[in-house]
């Protein structure tokens, strides 16, 4: 395949990666696909052509050896962010989380994991400068306002998962049954096999949680645009 054809299908596959799933309005995801299917018939561009090749497979992430979670906020956060990144998320032997999937996929998880739970400490802190509580009624404030706030983020994220799916073209979708079986091989390739497990969360204070709910509402969703095939995530 040549250079010029290549770099084709690479901006019909980021057109195509353009979904209310990744962050972007209906409107821009509506007219990315548009776009993208007006090339692909003007260049005779199959399904087959835009599949992932074989040398595209799925990586691991890995948080830093250094890594501090207090309040357990990435911990709350980060099988909604493998969600909608289309990546599987789990905790090592260390307690650290591993992402796996495409590069560029567990590329941006790991980033959004870390830009979304600096964003949650952030939101704490302002919180707790409104608030009188010591000890053990403090320590009830936080957990309030972390469970509030990301679970409002897990909610919003899956939101935007499911208006993927429903706008989602053939070509779409048979690109995240790729993902899907790069990711099952990476995970057969290193004998990983996961369980479904559900983290749970201390209500704490009930007027924090609200505000944490509140606060998840003002959560973006953005990514850096850099790199090969990046595209701009909006909110």
């Amino acid at each position: 395949m040549t250079t010029q054809r290549e770099g084709l299908l690479d901006k019909i596959r980021a057109l195509l990666a353009k979904t209310v799933g990744s962050g972007c309005t209906e409107s821009v995801a509506l007219a990315a696909l548009s776009k993208a299917r007006a090339m692909m018939d003007a260049y005779a561009v199959g399904d087959d052509e835009l599949s992932l090749t074989k040398e595209e497979k799925a990586i691991l992430r890995r948080e830093p050896t250094d890594s501090k979670d207090p309040h357990r906020i990435k911990q709350h956060l980060a099988t909604g962010v493998a969600q909608f990144c289309e990546c599987t998320v789990w905790r090592d032997c260390g307690g650290l989380l591993v992402f796996c999937g495409l590069r560029p996929d567990a590329q941006l998880a790991t980033w959004l994991l870390d830009t979304l739970a600096a964003f949650v400490q952030a939101e704490i802190a302002g919180h707790l400068m409104g608030s009188v509580a010591e000890g053990r009624h403090r320590r009830q404030v936080i957990a309030g306002f972390v469970h509030g706030c990301t679970e409002r983020i897990n909610q919003r994220l899956d939101e935007l998962c499911k208006q993927s799916t429903s706008l989602a073209s053939s070509n779409t979708k048979a690109l995240v049954v790729a993902k899907g079986a790069a990711v099952r091989a990476k995970l057969d390739e290193l004998g990983i096999k996961l369980k479904n497990s559900r983290s749970s969360c201390s209500a704490g204070d009930p007027s924090s949680y609200v505000a944490g709910k509140a606060a998840g509402d003002r959560a973006s969703f953005g990514r850096p645009v850099s790199g090969r095939n990046a595209t701009l995530r909006l909110k």
